[in-house]
């Protein structure tokens, strides 16, 4: 039977941010939840689009109603009106014929489409006039005909200038109430910009909160599902890879590395792709609305870019020695912590404490390093957004002033441009975030790609064991090399035989026992249980007909009834108080406040040693094994619960084939039959008399516990 060899990875992190196979066998997590996550990609590019409108919404009612950016041609006859719109046919106007008046008008914006040469002709003669008004016809507005110049597009609609209405209202001659009189359909309009507009805010609202709500709804359940299934495949693992993975390192995979995963899922992916959209949609944006001015802006990018790569390229150096640097602490945090008692008992605390400070000072350097580039990077992105800035104020002021943009226009650029910046000083944790997910993920695959022990399920039989042990010629080696702990070891347990293993500590004894339970694998010979090769029943058969009590007994965080009856629900509370008072454990539980109920601490450390034992041979009895096995059952318990635990054993191991290791001779003399291991092998055996008249080891063995 071979050997699986199972480790995980260590703690180093990879140095990719991304890695497709890893993000691939990730996602499947996601599959079962895929309509959630449609959603939520749904609602995010609606999220992005509420924020490409917002500054649209102000460009509009700022160019339109506060600072008019529209403008006017005039033309003498309908015909040359037709001819210059078929010139231009690709620009949008607003025709208006009324008597001799033929006007076309039109936003700002698209002045840029018409020729400098026909621009030139237009003003030379008269025909351009900019920052027009359209203003309702009203008795207030006739009595100033003398005082402004206004020209009719109908009946109802008359087109002023909005310098001259500011003179008049310097001057004092339009006071605000006329003004407000005069612009009223104005005023209603922008009171629609910004119902809509603050409609638009409560909408990205609600997105917002559903996209996230659904996103991490989905990112939960595929967690959920992860961490299940790894952790099902960390009890799979056979006892050689616990022997060679700290407990500490296999907590970390099933806690923080899936947290990792989740928080990349719910916050850092989609967020991400949230931002690089927005990104490219605002640059879009801004070269729509005027690709001369957005070109300008965009001369800060390049340096922008290079920065970005500096500071990611340096921040996946520094945050990988982040992160070892804090699994050092952890890993020496949970040492020192374990060993507290050991630590006060010998004045060691002085020498730790320094020694957590060494460890600590490592942490705290790497984390100024990584604190030093943050404070690096982060100024310099505000500086380029203030130099963006500056450079629009140059340019776009510029075009102000000569009438080439409007002042809306500006407005949504410096908009733009300021949600431009926010996701790039946000970029540096989303990296840090996928760079901890992609680490995570390969350690967590890594470990679920570890072979797991094969429990045979489909031969499962269900059956009752005879209790006939056979070992033959077997040899076994935890590391295969060649270093045998068990060497050509051959016995054969009766059904209903009871046999012991003596030795000295390290002999083998263990190893044996290991081996029935099949909790290690052999490399050769053979074991046989009821003339089946072992190998021949599923693993749930072959633990359900052996029950075993360790010298180190574990209980689990509960009850007492809890660590009896371990998940059992064919048995009663009758049974299992009836197995209680077979080793003698009731008078001790029925003392508690609680009795069956009393919570059990982790690890049982609110209880003696004799009284956890006597727990564990309750465990073991409630499932009635066929084989018995007691490893160092005894060791550590006083004499008078020992007779206690011998008065149980005398009716539980009748009929049943039983297993006693021991170094205290006087537990097993009554035995059928004593092994005795030493140094992988077995060098003597017989019944208690027989092998102390050979006066061979087992002599030995009793003349140092008895002389």
């Amino acid at each position: 039977m071979a050997q699986i060899q199972s480790e995980v990875s260590d703690d180093n992190l990879q140095g990719k941010i991304y890695d497709s196979t890893l993000f691939k066998r990730l996602i499947k997590y996601l599959k079962p939840y895929r309509l959630y996550v449609i959603i939520s990609f749904i609602l995010l590019l609606l999220v992005a689009a509420c924020q490409l409108i917002l500054p649209l919404i102000q460009m509009r009612a700022v160019d339109d109603i506060i600072a008019s950016n529209k403008n006017m041609i005039s033309f003498s006859s309908e015909e040359k009106l037709q001819n210059f719109k078929k010139k231009y046919d690709n620009i949008k106007f607003d025709e208006y014929n009324y008597r001799e008046n033929h006007m076309l008008i039109f936003p700002n914006k698209n002045l840029d489409f018409i020729s400098n040469e026909d621009q030139e002709k237009l003003k030379n003669n008269n025909q351009l006039s900019h920052k027009i008004i359209v203003l309702e016809d009203s008795e207030k507005l006739q009595s100033l005909q003398d005082k402004i110049k206004s020209t009719y597009l109908s009946p109802n609609k008359v087109v002023v200038f909005s310098d001259q209405l500011k003179k008049l209202q310097d001057s004092g001659e339009l006071n605000k109430q006329d003004l407000y009189k005069l612009r009223q359909n104005d005023l209603h309009t922008l009171k629609i910009f910004g119902l809509v507009f603050l409609g638009v805010v409560i909408l990205q609202l609600v997105l917002s909160f559903l996209q996230i709500y659904f996103m991490n709804y989905a990112s939960q359940h595929a967690m959920y599902d992860l961490r299940c299934k790894l952790f099902a495949t960390l009890e799979r693992m056979p006892l050689s890879f616990f022997d060679k993975n700290p407990v500490g390192r296999l907590v970390t995979r099933v806690t923080n590395d899936v947290r990792t995963l989740d928080e990349m899922l719910s916050n850092g992916l989609l967020t991400l792709l949230q931002e690089f959209l927005i990104l490219f949609s605002i640059l879009i944006m801004m070269l729509v609305l005027n690709w001369k001015l957005a070109l300008v802006t965009f001369t800060v990018i390049p340096f922008i870019i290079a920065l970005m790569i500096y500071f990611n390229r340096k921040a996946r150096i520094l945050y990988r020695e982040v992160r070892k640097a804090l699994a050092r602490i952890n890993s020496r945090l949970s040492e020192d912590i374990s060993g507290v008692k050991i630590i006060q008992l010998f004045n060691q605390f002085k020498h730790k404490t320094k020694a957590f400070a060494a460890v600590n000072n490592e942490y705290y350097h790497a984390s100024m390093k990584q604190l030093h580039l943050f404070a690096f990077f982060r100024p310099l992105i505000n500086s380029g957004r203030r130099i963006a800035m500056a450079v629009l104020l140059w340019y776009g002021g510029g075009r102000i002033l000569d009438n080439t943009i409007s002042f809306g226009l500006f407005i949504a650029f410096i908009n733009y441009i300021d949600r431009f910046f926010e996701p790039i000083n946000q970029l540096s944790e989303k990296f840090n975030i996928l760079q901890a997910a992609m680490s995570g993920s390969e350690r967590i695959f890594n470990l679920m790609d570890k072979p797991v022990q094969n429990y045979r399920e489909e031969k499962t039989c269900n059956c009752i064991f005879k209790g006939k042990i056979e070992f033959e010629n077997v040899w076994l080696s935890y590391n295969q090399n060649n270093d045998y702990q068990l060497q050509d070891i051959s016995f054969t347990v009766e059904p209903g035989e009871k046999i012991a293993l003596v030795g000295h500590t390290g002999s083998g004894k263990t190893s044996i026992i290991n081996l029935i339970g099949a909790m290690y694998p052999y490399q050769k010979g053979q074991i046989k249980i009821d003339g089946k090769k072992l190998e021949d029943y599923s693993l749930t058969d072959l633990r359900r007909n052996i029950g075993v009590v360790q010298q180190d007994v574990f209980l689990f965080s509960g009850t007492i009834k809890d660590n009896i009856v371990l998940n059992n629900k064919n048995m009663t509370t009758e049974q299992m108080k009836q197995v209680a008072h077979y080793v003698n454990v009731d008078k001790f539980i029925e003392s508690l406040p609680q009795k069956y109920e009393e919570p059990v601490m982790e690890r049982g450390s609110t209880l003696s040693v004799g009284q956890r034992q006597l727990i564990a041979f309750a465990r073991v009895l409630a499932y009635d094994p066929a084989i018995f096995v007691l490893d160092e059952a005894t060791s550590n318990i006083d004499t008078e619960t020992e007779l206690l635990i011998q008065d149980a054993l005398e009716k539980v191991m009748e009929n049943r084939t039983s297993i006693i290791v021991a170094h205290r001779l006087s537990t097993i003399q009554h035995v059928d039959r004593i092994l005795v291991v030493h140094k992988g092998r077995i060098v003597e055996e017989g019944n208690h008399q027989e092998l102390l008249a050979k006066e061979g080891l087992y002599y030995d063995l009793y003349r140092l516990q008895y002389t």
